[in-house]
């Protein structure tokens, strides 16, 4: 006979039943809550119908989802408070052995996106650590994506299979091969993210339909209405799309009111257009993070009908790319897990826990250090690994302006790659850095170029990708942040960046230092740490590693190739758990070994991506927080901060992180003359492959080397060479003359330059000549791929000098001659 199923009303009379099934566990509130809970589950039942429970069985699950709750949230408050002692004393112990280097604040900075003073907590930071989980995560999905056909990959990035790769996902029944294979990997892939922030405190469920997190662009949305700039009108006119195509039931439990549902995915509509969904918070931000104690008010997951409906909405409201809706989702993750892992579930929480413990720690010793140590002091630095400084103030004005320095960037960068040559003489003082010495670096340099590496080690590392992964998903800018365009003026500039070659260069070199350092310290396998190279040591001691840590990295069996050793790290799970039991000196949980191995498994990734990203230098989240200041884009002071710095994302890296790396990384016992005898190399390098720069780039553009012996040659080379980069083009003139601007224009950033330039052309309207020349100058400098360094010169001499001369009579051979005298050049071809 079948079992009568629970009806609504009769559970709205089971008060005194569920006060006699609890006794005392729960009060009067929670009793209602476990109510709302079981008319929630009777609903599902009826939705999904699965197997009929009695009202009993029903209101025990819900009890026993409350224990587990209230147990998971006491297990995450001892361990985010286990998580604030242990960074409170790793502060403190890196203070106590910098010999007053560092202090309390430079320490938590260190923590968080990494500083370069010598300590164990120099380059292992949050931020960095984020990075290097992202990266890994989207090799290995590609390395299995490949794997499935030769064309997988591509079907997959050219979402021209997305609709079928989404139904396969949601279960439903699809023909193509190729789609049914990438969603079961795309399945499983976020199911292993899942799991992995389940051991880190979260408590996400697992949904057998699930696709991927959607997508919410709040550009389109802010124009729903297709004209209104009202808020209001666009509202109501995403809720009048959505509401459609959701599965009502499934996303509103329990609510059945049509103005209650109209009013919730208004709060929803607010809630997305604030940012709220682009930061990582821990479990506060992870999507579909159950806490039964506040089910009802908690985020709820938008359940579509079906694949078609989603994808729909992805096409109206959200990424027309699954490819770029996954890596949201990977994104968010790499965060949190990086974030978890250090900070708990509650990070900025925790984060407040070290401080208050850090002010008591020196109270007496300091008083002015312990007036810093306020959350304020590290707003940049935490709106860097928490997300928050993605978030978007006014919409328009974020548009208008990524759009002008996407426009500045493809107008100005065609010759990025020639410039990029200096970055030979970086990647050689990185592997001396090391003790690796220069001319491993030379060499290695050429081989990561040419792909001459070993590609078994390649494809272990997860590196054998990288271009591909540079231009089809993170692309590669170290002139600024790839956070800064999104959209199709996103898209435009990283194929810019591809076919300007600068995608390819970065990577190559990422993946030769990568190759060469696993390949070195592999090699070293069967090294004690105590007998490793002071300098080799010193290295490994930037990222946390000690006698313990080496013993258990070198214990992993190692990749062998052709009688060379890589370390990996792979097999990280062949530690035995005694091994990491006795180094910890404490008994850790099965689940607690599952987050150290991963963590130990990600520092060592982590030496190699951030040695890889000192190799070419980039703009990393220390360098972004100096730059950004906390501010987000759309707003008054971030739109500011982010013309100004344009272009000078590349120096600014250089100074803070090779210069800081020569001045500040070497250990104590390697004396003064290591950083001495570090930055002169730097210099030398910087002038040499500067010169070499110089030369390519002016041959490039139609003209001979400059003469080496003119003191203006010499600070030109050092400054191509040494950092300023495309900054050094206009402190010493090249800009000027190429484009016009002056030294006053450079320092508050190119668009400001041609502001001025378009002001010029204003005011001088009664001489066309002087105001077309302007005019000239200001769409040469921001003509899209106009400047590529392979069509430069041809557009110079056929028709750029030919408008130049016929409008300033007698410019060619005025700039011919100041050439001439200024740099000992002369021009190959005449115009």
């Amino acid at each position: 006979m079948a079992v009568k199923r629970p009806r609504i009303k009769s559970i709205n009379r089971c008060f005194n039943e569920i006060k006699r099934l609890t006794g005392d566990l729960l009060p009067d509130q929670q009793i209602k809550e476990i109510l709302d809970e079981v008319k929630i589950k009777i609903n599902e039942e009826k939705y999904s119908k699965a197997e009929q429970k009695t009202e009993s069985l029903l209101a025990q699950e819900v009890i026993n989802k409350f224990e587990y709750d209230q147990a998971l949230k006491k297990k995450n408050t001892a361990e985010n408070n286990i998580k604030a002692l242990d960074v409170y004393q790793k502060v403190v112990d890196a203070v106590d052995l910098s010999n007053g280097k560092i202090n309390a604040v430079k320490g938590l900075e260190g923590i968080l996106v990494g500083i370069q003073e010598f300590s164990l907590i120099a380059r292992n930071s949050i931020s960095s650590k984020q990075d290097t989980i992202e990266v890994v995560e989207i090799m290995r999905m590609y390395q299995k994506i490949k794997n499935i056909s030769d064309t997988a990959w591509d079907d997959f990035i050219d979402s021209k299979f997305d609709i079928e790769i989404k139904k396969a996902m949601a279960g439903e029944t699809v023909l193509n091969e190729n789609a049914v294979a990438i969603a079961k990997i795309l399945k499983a892939a976020q199911n292993d993210w899942r799991l992995r922030l389940n051991d880190l405190g979260a408590n996400i469920g697992e949904l057998r339909d699930w696709i991927t997190r959607t997508v919410h662009n709040t550009e389109k949305m802010g124009n729903a209405s297709k004209g209104s700039k009202d808020i209001a009108v666009n509202r109501k006119a995403w809720v009048d799309y959505i509401k459609p195509r959701l599965d009502l039931a499934r996303t509103f439990r329990g609510v059945t009111d049509e103005t209650k549902i109209d009013e919730i995915l208004g709060e929803i509509y607010n809630s997305l257009m604030s940012s709220d969904h682009l930061k990582h918070g821990g479990t506060n931000s992870i999507y579909g993070t159950r806490n039964v104690a506040n089910r009802l008010n908690a985020s709820r997951v938008l359940h579509f009908k079906d694949a078609t409906a989603r994808h729909e909405y992805d096409l109206e409201f959200g990424s027309d790319s699954l490819k770029e809706s996954v890596l949201a989702v990977l994104s968010n993750t790499a965060r949190n897990v990086a974030l978890m892992q250090e900070l708990g579930t509650n990070p900025r929480e925790t984060f407040e826990k070290v401080l208050a413990l850090l002010r008591k720690k020196y109270k007496s010793e300091d008083p002015n250090l312990v007036k810093k140590l306020t959350s304020k002091t590290f707003k940049a630095e935490f709106a860097e690994v928490d997300g928050s400084v993605n978030g978007i103030g006014h919409q328009t004005m974020a548009k208008v302006s990524m759009m002008i320095r996407a426009f500045q960037a493809m107008g100005k960068l065609g010759f990025a790659t020639p410039t990029s040559f200096a970055d030979v003489g970086q990647y050689m003082s990185t592997t001396n850095f090391q003790g690796r010495g220069f001319l491993t670096g030379l060499f290695e340099s050429m081989s990561g170029l040419f792909k001459t590496q070993d590609k078994a080690a390649m494809e272990v590392l997860g590196i054998s990708s990288n271009s591909i992964i540079a231009s089809q998903f993170l692309g590669n800018n170290k002139y600024g942040s790839n956070t800064d365009t999104w959209g199709t003026m996103g898209k435009l500039q990283n194929a810019f960046f591809k076919w300007n070659s600068l995608n390819r260069w970065i990577s190559s070199l990422k993946t030769g230092m990568t190759v060469g350092l696993a390949r070195h310290y592999g090699m070293l396998a069967d090294t004690k740490f105590g007998d490793l190279k002071i300098r080799e040591r010193n290295l490994l001691k930037l990222y946390g590693f000690d006698d313990g840590k080496w013993d258990m990295l070198r214990s992993i069996k190692t990749l062998d190739v052709e009688n060379r050793r890589y370390i990996t790290a792979e097999d990280v799970d062949s530690i035995p758990d005694d091994v990491i039991n006795n180094y910890l000196g404490r008994k850790l949980s099965q689940r607690e070994l599952r987050n150290w191995k991963r963590d130990f498994e990600m520092t060592w990734r982590n030496v190699l991506v951030d040695q890889a990203m000192h190799a070419t230098p980039e703009p990393d989240a220390a360098v972004r927080a100096f730059m950004h200041q906390g501010t987000i884009k759309g707003t008054g002071p971030g739109e500011i901060l982010r013309f100004i710095g344009q272009f000078k994302a590349f120096p600014v890296s250089i100074w803070k992180k090779i210069v800081g790396r020569e001045w500040k990384s070497y250990g104590p016992e390697e004396g003064k003359l290591a950083n001495i005898t570090g930055l002169t190399s730097m210099l030398m390098l910087s002038a040499i492959f500067g010169y070499i720069t110089l030369s390519v780039k002016d041959m490039l553009r139609g003209r001979s080397p400059r003469d080496p012996t003119k003191k203006s040659v010499l600070m030109n080379a050092l400054a191509q060479g040494g950092g300023l980069g495309i900054y050094g083009d206009f402190l010493y003139s090249e800009f000027q003359n190429e484009y016009g601007g002056s030294m006053a224009e450079s320092i508050a950033g190119p668009a400001f330059g041609d502001v001025m330039k378009l002001l010029d052309a204003a005011f001088n309207v009664n001489d066309p000549a002087k105001a077309g020349k302007k005019l000239v100058q200001l769409a040469e400098g921001n003509v899209p791929f106009l400047n590529m360094y392979y069509s430069k010169a041809a557009y110079d001499f056929l028709i750029g000098y030919q408008i130049k001369e016929f409008l300033d009579p007698g410019f060619f051979s005025r700039m011919e001659g100041r050439h001439e005298e200024k740099r000992g050049q002369t021009y190959y071809l005449k115009p």
